[in-house]
């Protein structure tokens, strides 16, 4: 496959690629270089992309970004991915124009965006690879926070991690806010966790031949002493980096909702602030009837006994104005055609997850995420 690490005999001696990757209100994201000589450039880091891709010049339809459009005509290095290849023949509706360049137009969580493939030198971090990208220039995207694209980390040929061919990788990230704390994407042989007693280990789940995602089995979740048992069609997480707070199906966020609001002691809201569904004046929930007792933590637990515990400090979000608000809503909200729960990144904050994809296998650990980078 195209794309191999340029890297790869320090890759096979035990080395690694490390990126550090830093809070941009509200996602986490990556400096990187493009070509020869480099270009400067910022990429949004999502786990479940499917491509790498920037916005390049010309443009019909760009949204705005930080650093310039990035300029192949400038680039010694680059070359247009030709039509036919297996690469070109495995991205969403490809085409092939006129001079015999790779198209294409696919549909993102940010929004629809097509343009051309291509092929460059990337820096990112320690690494340095030739990597097939798109060249986006046509982008039904309001805004990407400033960023001029997105480095998609899923489980395609076009992905950072599929081009790569990498057999594991991992990232942490530090609280959201913390200013200075670099958070970090480990890649090959960086990507190894501590390995102390709390580590856990549970399989991934394969819903589909051409998913990008990573998703895994909710087998219970337990907030003190209330069990709540998730609905078996509504069991499987997706492990996400885009959405903030977690998801889960109905029954069981009716479920939370009602522990929590018991645990507080005091009346929430009438109308909570949005997005959330349940919040509290925080006078009110510091003064409540159970105050003097702390709020338990939060346990889920997925298929082969791996516990992730989210502390009240993560799932009672500060929403400002005095009040705070419960960091997980019921995925009826996302309008889903199947059920689905999410584990968004508030719950993952200074955890380090390791994705070991010969294994099949997601495992995870406390850490301090800003001493990784």
């Amino acid at each position: 496959m195209r794309g191999r690490l340029l890297a790869d005999a320090a890759v096979a001696g035990g080395g690694g690629g490390v990126v550090p990757i830093y809070w941009s209100q509200p996602l986490y994201m990556a400096n990187l270089t493009i070509g020869t000589p480099p270009q400067p450039a910022s990429a949004i880091i999502h786990l479940a992309g499917e491509f790498v891709w920037t916005q390049c010049s010309p443009c019909r339809r760009c949204f705005k970004q930080d650093l310039p459009l990035f300029n192949r005509s400038a680039s010694s290095t680059y070359r247009p991915e030709p039509c036919g290849t297996a690469l070109c023949e495995s991205v969403p509706a490809s085409t092939c124009s006129g001079d015999g360049v790779c198209s294409y137009e696919v549909e993102t969580m940010f929004g629809d965006t097509s343009g051309i493939g291509g092929t460059d030198t990337f820096a990112i971090g320690t690494a340095t690879a030739s990597l097939a990208f798109g060249c986006a220039m046509d982008s039904n995207i309001k805004q990407l926070l400033g960023a001029s694209g997105v480095v998609g980390l899923g489980r395609t040929p076009w992905s950072l991690v599929g081009q790569m061919n990498a057999t594991a990788f991992s990232y942490c990230l530090a609280p959201h806010g913390a200013a200075g704390k670099k958070s970090a994407l480990l890649l090959g042989a960086s990507a190894k966790l501590a390995g102390g007693k709390s580590a856990a280990t549970t399989p991934l789940v394969n819903t589909s031949d051409d998913s990008s995602d990573y998703m895994i089995h909710l087998e219970g979740i337990k907030f003190g002493d209330v069990i709540i048992a998730p609905p078996p069609n509504g069991s499987v997480v997706l492990v996400d980096t885009i959405f903030g707070v977690s998801f889960l199906v109905d029954a069981a966020f009716q479920a939370i909702k009602k522990a929590v609001t018991v645990a507080v002691g005091a009346a929430p809201m009438a109308t909570p602030t949005k997005p959330f569904d349940l919040c509290f004046p925080k006078a009110a929930a510091a003064a409540g009837a159970n105050s003097s007792l702390p709020l338990p933590d939060v346990v889920l637990t997925f298929q082969g006994a791996a516990a992730l515990t989210v502390p009240p400090s993560k799932y009672m979000y500060d929403a400002g104005n005095g009040t705070v608000c419960l960091a997980m809503m019921s995925s009826a909200m996302l309008n889903l055609t199947t059920e689905l729960s999410i584990l968004g990144r508030l719950h993952q904050e200074n955890i380090h997850f390791l994705f070991d994809l010969d294994k099949e296998t997601l495992s995870f650990e406390p850490a301090d995420c800003s001493s990784l980078s």
